[in-house]
């Protein structure tokens, strides 16, 4: 737990659904998509950098967790 919670955000009915709608995704997605995410994942905590960023949202987008046209 973090030493300052309670300045965070209330989340509204809409966030916890659209978390449990990506929770639903992720469990659903191939073995494959989630090492993807994984791997792009650990590559930005590397090195930051707009390929390093794209390649994270590339891999969500892949595993079923990003929809670019809904940005």
């Amino acid at each position: 737990m973090r030493e300052n919670d309670d300045a965070l955000p209330t989340p509204a009915p809409g966030d916890t659904a659209r978390l449990d709608q990506m929770a639903a995704c992720w469990r659903d997605a191939e073995p494959a998509a989630k090492e993807a995410v994984g791997d792009a994942a650990a590559a930005l905590q590397v090195s930051l950098s707009p390929d390093s960023v794209a390649d994270l949202f590339n891999a969500l987008e892949r595993a079923g967790l990003y929809d670019p046209s809904k940005d």
